[in-house]
């Protein structure tokens, strides 16, 4: 049987190649570093907050910080003063206040007991010269589960606050967060320990020093992983402005999910799977990746980044569009080659210029990942209009 969105999309037509992309050299940002996540400053600045590494049955990765302050020319490891720790320990969670401070939030957001939640963040406000913190901030998630296994095997007993924070009109905060609730039970595919995953919506009235749960953005146990990873984008132009989008990971090998809240995220269309059409006779393909990344560019353009696993086994990291706010996507393009870990960040950095991280190796199939070594790289696309 044809469902409705799948008639929606024949309805559509011949998938249109409007958008001119121009690719620029690659770039070394972090040596040595995977897994990549990306920050841009009104002023310029632009920050990689990155993981290296996990240590063997370690609770933490061992994480890593680049800044460029001359338009990304070039890069220098930054890391925090004495008696800051390690510094955020983030997978994007930042925003840049519309009243001026730079807030960075840790990703791992541990059970402090009695289903209450907790971990650090920081500010700043001189374009991460310098941090003010940790300072600490909780939320309570009556359902979570407590007691879970990572992906690694690993006990753990916490929640991701992960990728996106998004500023409201009115300064208050959206946040979105993965992980499971005890009613979450179907194992994943290649760990039955580890159970599928949802994704959530948390909200802050007072600039993130507390936060109050809002609503699943999605629940259902989809593919190999169940919805996890969200990334948010909130659009601010067009016919469909204020709507919240949202993207997620659902396997190694899966495709995308994506949908979309009118309400400031109190509720949510059901999660469906994402494609795009290849060939002017109609014919499509999944969007499959991991880790998405997603940003409203300054004309209304959505830019998504995404990679492939391993598992995939047609290696590389991608970039696609829309141009009709999120309904369709379209014009996926290869922008490397090699085996990745698949996590990227995508920000414009000027009109109609992107730049995108990610991580780039010189693996084959018969090197095992384990021993792989990895580097993240960025490069700039320059996007135009037919």
């Amino acid at each position: 049987m044809i469902g409705r969105r799948q008639l929606m999309l024949a309805a559509l037509g011949p998938a249109p190649k409007p958008l001119k992309l121009t690719l620029g050299p690659e770039q070394v940002v972090a040596p040595a570093v995977p897994w990549p996540y990306l920050v841009q400053l009104r002023d310029g600045t632009t920050i990689v907050l990155a993981h290296v590494r996990w240590p063997p049955g370690g609770k933490y990765p061992i994480h890593y910080t680049a800044i460029s302050r001359d338009g990304r020319k070039t890069w220098q490891e930054w890391k925090p003063p004495a008696g800051q720790g390690a510094g955020p320990i983030t997978e994007g969670s930042a925003v840049e206040l519309k009243s001026g401070p730079l807030l960075v939030f840790n990703v791992h957001v541990e059970h402090l007991g009695g289903k209450m939640f907790e971990t650090d963040y920081w500010s700043s406000v001189d374009s991460y010269r310098t941090l003010d913190g940790p300072k600490k901030f909780r939320f309570a998630m009556p359902e979570a589960e407590v007691s879970g296994k990572d992906d690694r095997g690993e006990t753990i007993s916490r929640l991701y606050f992960r990728r996106s924070v998004i500023e409201l009109d009115n300064g208050d905060l959206l946040a979105s967060v993965y992980g499971r609730f005890e009613a979450d039970k179907a194992p994943v595919e290649y760990l039955g320990a580890m159970t599928k995953m949802r994704s959530l919506l948390v909200r802050s009235s007072d600039r993130g020093a507390t936060w109050r749960y809002v609503s699943t953005i999605a629940a259902e146990p989809v593919e190999q992983e169940g919805a996890a990873e969200p990334v948010l984008v909130r659009l601010t132009r067009g016919a469909l402005a204020g709507r919240l989008i949202c993207l997620l990971r659902t396997g190694r090998e899966n495709p995308i999910y994506q949908c979309e809240s009118d309400d400031e995220g109190r509720t949510w269309t059901r999660a469906y799977p994402l494609s795009w059409q290849y060939s002017q006779y109609g014919r499509r393909r999944e969007i499959a990746g991991t880790d998405p990344d997603v940003i409203e560019m300054s004309d209304g353009i959505l830019a998504m980044s995404y990679g492939h696993k391993p598992d995939y086994e047609d290696h590389g990291n991608f970039v696609a569009f829309s141009l009709d706010q999120g309904r369709t996507w379209t014009q996926v393009t290869r922008i490397s080659s090699s085996i990745t870990m698949a996590y990227t960040g995508i920000r414009e950095v000027a009109p109609g210029e992107l730049y995108v991280v990610y991580s780039v190796s010189d693996a084959t199939e018969a090197i095992r990942l384990s021993h792989t070594r990895y580097t993240s790289v960025g490069r700039s696309i320059t996007v135009q209009r037919a």
